[in-house]
């Protein structure tokens, strides 16, 4: 890609453009660059010789014409008698005119900058005019300060590397004082300086090594050339990180290349010069013409770029030529600063595909672009087409941009408001997240817990999504009105399922979980928001529904597979009715109330599908609900309306299914004489009333009560249609035929039924059942009549047959939701003292949630509760025999586990006692070390609980438990690294403890995983005793820890724990008494300069963002801190925000260390997301205007997208 001005100019490569944005280029200038006003290299050769009065011989003429002008000016200071007079014969030609055009050297002078916008150019002509075109920039000292000649060069990639340096030598200018250095100008000067001596050709080399070089004013034949690119050329191939080379070359015309270049280590650069016709003189006038354009972009790139894409945007894209086009890509590639031009430029939405095309921008701009424009006209018909072909596209990011800017829209119509905000709800075609797949919400279902938010994640998938395609004038071939007045005039709306092809197994999957009622209101209210969203978009209107075709059958069926949509929902509340009804029928027949309101016909089918239920209605009920059905939904449902008939006729009261047969044969006619016979048409309507006839008198008949009239009409229908002469068949309920589905489910509902003497052995039985919800049914009868539960337990025999059921039971009452519920307190009571005769094998079975229990229980109104701890104990050392998994998470385990609850009941009644001011009785302290003592898996879980409460334990008066603590942290086994990792991520160390186990602190934080809360739980433990020494609070052996240590575990530790410590840092600094500024002088800054790690190798990218946030934080002393953090930081990958220094002063107060962190952070080779940065960058230009010519804000600038 190129960014290029004209047609004869030159096509400057768009990495050229670039490192000349971010000040990496330097222009090194011959003799091209002040030509006519003075000699070329050939020419000042010939005025040689004239202005001495002498004629080239044979040899000289043979070099002059292979243009080896040093080797002629070589053989001439030979030949001459005195040399002085040769010097001052080229000092005199090379002087410059009293009024000198300057034009070219000013250009140069704008574009060779460096990033912070000093000059810093080299030339190998001797002349000062580049000097001159300075001093209207720069007073007379600043020049010569910037002026270098001969050897006495600045070290290219140094700190103080610029100015205009003359490679081969410089004459005086009095004017600025300057003197005459050495000049390279014969053949033996260029061996020195190249060859012998060398200065001229390492310099060049090191400058190729931290600058990108444009040659200008130079022919392929020049000596400079020769002498540097062939030295260049070689150095290449053994050092691959030099720079490029450019070199800018005349041609006659553009497909002629000079091919002199093609042999040197360089990239020409080609544009066409236009030849005198009189004098045959080359005019460069497009170069310099179009570099004078290249540097209005370098030196104000903001108001450059702006103007191009306004003047280029503006145009069809059509009518842009290809230098446009290239300029554009150029404009927009890799920078976000043009967007808001964009939006507010283009008419043509052929630039938008354009963008996308060339991948100028990322998705979450394309959105934001594309939306932005939309909006400019959200009543063009043209627009809303574009949008929902950018909706498949963009997704979600440009909804949600859509949306955003409708809440900004005035004065827009109703109709287009509500249009759009169809559009911006649509689901767009693409591959849903990780967590949105049903087989990933499926996983979760089959696990032991499932939460609300789990079903509700599952049933949303079941729920349809709104897509748009192309308005049914354009599908069909038919015009759409000029003016639209309904939404099928824009778009096509259709409902589907997001994962389709999962949505079977998921659908499955949700009915396994045990939890009917729940999962029926949660479905009933997505088909609400289903039934809503049809409204909107006129799926629903009047008596017509488009959902309707899409559910065959509102029950399971083999049909339904075909079909999409809405189909898997009402699949779902079909499917739970039953189990939905026995659980809690008064709340499931009010779901069924609501499904009966909803508009359109789905509700209405779901609803006649409960009336089959004789849980929820009687049979009266039923047939009295048909009888008053509308006659629109009478003669337009199916299936549901005949089973019904079919299912409740036959217990259902006479008078009220008269009604209903009455209607079935009187109301038929009127129904189907509402739809009108088009001319040619055949009249359809007496088959399809007879149909519908037929379909329900057989329903009624097959009940066994259908009435004389019914049964005489009934054959006068199979009279008239011999093809209904026949028995009614599935396939009369639907279009085609397919099989069906049975479900069968159950709950608790037969204990519950169970007499007192049969309901233990149906227990028994229940959760021996294969299914399900069988299985759970004592868990559920446990929860809603827990003290039933224990009537049928407490005279049963405590043998292994009935230790599942008094598992459930206690597990049901363990957690308790009111810990001041004195019927609770009276069943826990009642469970240990029935259980007081159990043996050690049968407490085994239920020793899980009987140690909860006892957590939970009133132990200290309650002896004889508290009098079980040492036979709980005992009962779970018990089980001993599982040996320890490292992998596992120690201190959730333990918190989890029966010891470990035991352990937490113990330091809780120790706590208890210390609060009423009762000394700890002996036997609970002898308690707490038997545990610690304990060996094996379950003394590792106590420990850990322990240990995590260590700074309470060490507090006990009269503890004994120290010792056995500080011996179980010590070792390489990984019950001591175990016990070590819960010490420091979650203990909370006091000064007591932290000295007492300062070894294993030092030694544990080296040990931590890369979790973020562990690590900075972890640093903390040491960076809180080492601030708290470095700020004069307490010394060493008060904390029992060093800042050698200190420093010494934060090198050898993992990258996590300097993480974590840098983050806790970052948090303190504004939390510290004196403030953020004092905090970083007195406290933070000493101490990360005696304990913070030196080595290179421990530079880490994940430190960048906390150290970049603590300089800023540091306020006043955020020059000092950003010395310190500079050298720790890293340029962002990736979305990084900027919200401290948002907040901060630090850009009107440090513009330019803000500008040094802003480079740093998201310089050249960052690919971090620039949201944020523009308003910092007007801030620093507001506070020091001189800034905005700095290359490294320029390029920030560029870089960065601009919502305004």
């Amino acid at each position: 890609m190129s960014l290029r001005f004209s047609n004869e100019g030159p096509a400057f490569p768009e990495k050229l453009v670039n490192a000349l944005l971010t000040g990496d280029v330097v222009f090194l200038c011959g003799a091209g660059v002040s030509a006519p006003q003075l000699p070329g290299f050939g020419g000042l050769v010939r005025q040689c010789f004239e202005r001495l009065r002498l004629e080239m011989n044979a040899s000289e003429s043979q070099s002059f014409d292979a243009y080896r002008y040093e080797e002629v000016l070589g053989s001439l200071s030979r030949r001459i008698v005195n040399p002085t007079e040769f010097t001052q014969t080229i000092t005199e030609l090379l002087r410059p005119p009293a009024e000198p055009d300057l034009g070219n050297h000013r250009t140069i002078l704008r574009l060779s900058r460096d990033r912070e916008n000093r000059p810093a150019i080299i030339t190998t002509n001797f002349d000062t005019l580049l000097e001159q075109a300075l001093l209207e920039f720069d007073d007379t000292k600043q020049v010569q300060a910037l002026s270098f000649a001969g050897q006495d060069l600045p070290s290219p990639g140094s700190a103080g590397f610029g100015g205009i340096i003359h490679l081969h030598g410089r004459i005086a200018d009095e004017a600025i004082e300057l003197k005459e250095t050495p000049l390279v100008v014969t053949s033996a000067d260029y061996g020195d300086a190249y060859m012998r001596s060398g200065w001229a050709s390492r310099f060049l080399f090191d400058l190729c090594r931290c600058k990108t070089i444009v040659l200008i004013g130079y022919s392929a034949g020049d000596a400079p050339v020769r002498y540097f690119l062939n030295v260049l050329d070689a150095d290449r191939q053994r050092f691959p990180d030099l720079r490029h080379v450019y070199a800018l070359a005349d041609v006659a015309a553009r497909g002629e290349a000079d091919t002199r270049w093609e042999t040197l280590a360089v990239t020409p650069i080609f544009y066409e010069y236009m030849a005198d016709p009189e004098t045959g003189e080359k005019d460069h006038g497009a170069l310099w013409r179009d570099l004078e354009r290249l540097a209005d972009v370098v030196e104000r790139p903001r108001a450059t770029r702006h103007a191009w894409a306004q003047e280029i945007l503006a145009k069809p894209y059509s009518d842009a030529d290809t230098a446009e086009i290239d300029r554009v890509a150029w404009l927009f590639n890799g920078r976000r600063d043009l967007w808001a031009v964009a939006i507010a430029t283009i008419e043509d939405a052929a630039w938008l595909d354009f963008f996308a095309d060339r991948k100028l921008w990322n998705e979450a701009d394309g959105a934001w672009v594309v939306a932005a424009w939309v909006a400019r006209s959200f009543e063009s018909v043209e627009r809303y087409g574009w949008a929902i072909g950018w909706m498949r596209k963009l997704g979600k990011p440009f909804a949600a941009e859509i949306s955003r800017r409708l809440r900004q829209a005035k004065g827009l119509s109703e109709f287009w408001l509500r249009a759009w905000r169809i559009l911006s709800i649509s689901q767009a075609e693409h591959k849903p997240d990780w967590d949105e797949r049903s087989y990933a919400v499926q996983q979760t279902l089959r696990s032991s817990v499932v939460l609300n938010t789990d079903l509700e994640k599952a049933v949303g998938l079941l729920k349809p999504v709104l897509e748009l395609t192309p308005n049914r004038g354009n599908l069909y071939g038919e015009p759409a009105p000029a003016i639209p007045t309904q939404l099928s005039h824009l778009t096509w709306p259709r409902l589907d399922v997001k994962d389709r092809g999962g949505a079977r197994e998921l659908l499955d999957a949700v009915i396994a979980v045990p939890q009917a009622c729940a999962i029926m209101s949660i479905a009933t209210a997505q088909l609400q928001s289903v039934v809503g969203l049809s409204l909107d978009i006129d799926a629903i209107r009047g008596d017509y529904d488009s959902n309707d075709f899409s559910v065959p059958s509102v029950e399971p069926h083999e049909q339904n597979k075909h079909h999409d949509g809405p189909i898997f929902l009402v699949e779902l509340l079909a499917r739970l009715l039953r189990a939905s009804a026995e659980a809690d029928r008064s709340a499931t027949r009010g779901l069924t109330e609501i499904w009966r309101a909803m508009p359109g016909m789905l509700g209405t089918r779901l609803w006649l599908h409960a009336l089959r239920s004789p849980i929820l209605f009687t049979a009266d009920e039923a047939i009295s609900e048909l009888a008053e059905l509308s006659l629109s939904h009478f003669w337009h449902v199916r299936r549901e309306l005949a089973l019904v008939l079919r299912d409740r006729a036959a217990d259902a009261d006479s008078e009220l299914l008269s009604v209903v047969e009455h209607r079935i044969l009187t109301e038929g006619e009127v129904y189907y004489a509402r739809y009108e016979i088009e001319e040619g048409q055949v009249d359809w309507r007496a088959h399809a009333r007879d149909t519908a006839v037929w379909l329900r008198l057989n329903m009624i008949g097959t009940a066994g009560r259908l009435s004389d009239a019914g049964i005489a009409e009934l054959a006068a229908i199979k009279a008239r249609r011999d093809y209904l002469d026949r028995d009614v068949a599935d396939r009369d309920y639907f279009g085609s035929y397919s099989t069906g589905v049975r479900w069968v489910a159950g709950d608790a509902q037969p204990i519950k039924d169970a007499s007192q003497q049969d309901r233990l052995e149906v227990a028994r039985e229940a959760i021996r059942s294969p299914d399900i919800e069988k299985r759970e049914g004592w868990n559920a009868y446990c929860r809603s009549d827990p003290n039933g539960a224990f009537d049928t337990l407490s005279q049963a025999p405590l043998d292994e047959a009935n230790a599942p059921l008094w598992h459930d039971l206690i597990g049901s009452i363990a957690f308790p939701k009111d810990q001041h519920d004195p019927t609770w307190d009276q069943l826990v009571t009642s469970i240990f003292a029935t259980l007081e005769p159990a043996t050690e094998a049968f407490l085994n079975l239920i020793i899980g949630p009987l140690a909860d229990l006892y957590c939970s229980a009133p132990r200290r109104t309650a002896p004889g509760i508290s009098a079980w701890w040492p036979r709980l104990l005992s009962t779970t050392i018990a089980q001993n025999d599982v040996p320890f998994e490292p992998s596992r998470e120690l201190l959730f385990e333990a918190f989890n586990s029966p010891v470990g609850r035991l352990t937490q009941a113990a330091l809780a009644d120790i706590e208890e006692s210390q609060k009423a001011g009762e000394p700890v009785k002996q036997e609970v302290l002898d308690a707490i070390s038997q545990l610690a003592s304990t060996a094996g898996r379950q003394g590792l879980l106590a420990s850990a609980v322990l240990v995590e409460a260590v700074g309470f334990v060490l507090a006990i008066e009269g503890q004994q438990v120290s010792g056995i603590i500080d011996a179980a942290l010590t070792g390489d086994t990984a019950e001591a690294m175990a016990l070590r990792s819960v010490l420091v991520t979650y203990a909370d160390l006091t000064v007591s403890a932290s000295r007492a186990f300062s070894v294993h602190v030092l030694r544990g934080v080296t040990e931590i995983d890369d979790k973020p809360d562990s690590a900075t739980a972890a640093a903390a433990k040491i960076i809180a005793p080492a601030l708290s020494i470095v700020r004069g609070e307490a010394d060493e052996v008060h904390w029992g820890v060093t800042l050698d240590e200190v420093a010494r575990v934060l090198r050898v530790g993992p990258p996590a724990l300097r993480k974590g410590a840098a983050d806790i840092l970052k948090q303190w600094i504004t939390q510290i008494e004196g403030g953020p500024a004092a905090a970083w002088r007195t406290g933070i800054g000493p101490l990360l300069a005696k304990v913070w790690p030196r080595e290179r190798a421990l530079r880490q990218m994940e430190l960048t963002r906390h150290f970049a946030d603590l300089a800023i934080k540091a306020e006043e002393a955020f020059p000092e801190a950003l010395e310190w953090v500079l050298p720790y930081l890293s340029v962002i990958e990736g979305h990084w925000g900027v919200y401290v220094i948002e907040e901060s002063e630090a850009p009107e107060k440090f513009p330019r260390e803000t500008l040094t962190l802003l480079w740093r952070l998201f310089g050249i080779d960052s690919t971090g997301d620039l949201y944020g940065i523009p308003k910092i960058l007007d801030r620093l230009i507001a506070a020091m205007p001189a800034i905005e010519f700095d290359r490294r804000l320029q390029w920030l600038d560029q870089r960065a997208i601009r919502y305004d």
